[in-house]
């Protein structure tokens, strides 16, 4: 079998990267370079030049070799960064040679003067690259804990909002007053459905008021919460809304965030069943799928009017989606789609918990 060899562009990639030199660097790596050129100058009795084309030469070669080998963030960088030293040395040596004009003679009875130069151009380069290296390690460390920062005051904003969200969604005044309201007519119309209509409120009740402080739930109590709530509207809607829960069994124990669930419901209940003139069903399904647990709650009501993109840029599935990328990162997933002939559905993953 033979194999292709990559373009030229690709295979000398890192050798024209070696050039990149943003101009603080630049400028830092030029001063530093001047001032060791000043120190070996005290006890050299050439021009200034002399040390300062030297100094500077062996400088940018070390500098392009240690860009070279970007040994920053790889395995064994002190390693790296000696034998990126070590060739930029050499390669200094060289560059003075051709730029001062030396002959093969001079460098033979110099060799020990150039020696010297080689190896102080690598303590040097090795040593100010160590600095860089140190420097690369403190900025890198900072911006992961000021990420972690980050990330942990989203997830407390999001918390707090969420508990917010939770009280009012789960002890709705608008919802209550109206499910009273319905109550009070059916005690006079038909009292066996004011019974039944009562006793799924106080399902939901039972359901939403522990959860109020609480700071986790499970998939089975959010399940609950969500099939209170739907028996409520299924007799307060009539025959327009009818419902299916298939949650399996070893699921229901699984941890899950607070009000997730009851919040697609809503939504799907808000923007699918109650505006559709037949009205539909609403289904909510569970499973695992590897090392996720992937929720959905769908209905066949009135579906998207636009594109499922510009749906998903509402306010509450926005905070889902911020919620999931708090709590899990980029193990939480959101997705909305368009359902055939009409109706949509919402799906979450999370990533599932083993519990021993």
């Amino acid at each position: 079998m033979e194999l292709t060899p990559p373009p030229l562009s690709r295979r000398y990639y890192p050798l024209i990267e070696g050039f990149r030199f943003n101009w603080q660097t630049f400028l830092l790596i030029a001063a530093i370079n001047t001032g060791i050129a000043a120190v070996l100058w005290i006890d050299d009795t050439r021009p200034f030049w002399h040390p300062f084309v030297t100094v500077q030469l062996n400088g940018f070669a070390i500098a392009y070799c240690v860009n070279v080998a970007a040994p920053w963030d790889k395995r064994s960088p002190i390693i790296r960064l000696a034998v990126a030293s070590a060739i930029g040395a050499l390669i200094g040596l060289v560059l003075v040679i051709l730029v001062k004009r030396y002959s093969l003679e001079y460098a033979q009875q110099h060799m020990m003067s150039f020696a010297y130069n080689v190896f102080a151009a690598f303590f040097n380069g090795l040593l100010i690259s160590l600095i860089f290296l140190v420097k690369f390690r403190e900025t890198r460390a900072a911006a992961a804990l000021q990420k972690a920062e980050a990330d942990r005051h989203l997830l407390s904003k999001q918390a707090i909002e969420a508990e917010l969200k939770l009280m009012q969604a789960q002890v709705e005044p608008h919802f209550l007053f109206n499910t009273l309201a319905s109550v009070q007519y059916l005690t006079e119309t038909n009292p066996k459905e004011a019974s039944a209509l009562l006793g799924h409120l106080i399902d939901y009740l039972r359901a939403a008021l522990p959860q109020l402080r609480a700071s986790s739930t499970t998939l089975g109590r959010e399940t609950e919460l969500a099939e209170a709530y739907l028996n409520v509207l299924k007799m307060r809607i009539g025959g327009r809304m009818s419902f299916v829960i298939d949650i399996p069994a070893e699921l229901e124990a699984h941890p899950f965030p607070p009000n997730l669930l009851i919040s697609l419901v809503e939504n799907a209940i808000k923007h699918g069943i109650e505006p559709a003139a037949g009205g539909g069903t609403v289904t909510l399904s569970a499973r695992r799928d590897g090392d996720s647990v992937v929720v959905s709650v769908s209905d066949t009501g009135k579906g998207f009017t636009g594109d499922a993109a510009s749906a998903e840029q509402g306010v509450g599935l926005s905070n889902i989606r911020e919620r999931l990328a708090a709590l899990y990162g980029s193990r939480g997933r959101f997705t909305l789609e368009s359902l055939v002939p009409h109706g949509a559905r919402a799906t979450l993953a999370l990533p599932y918990e083993l519990r021993i």
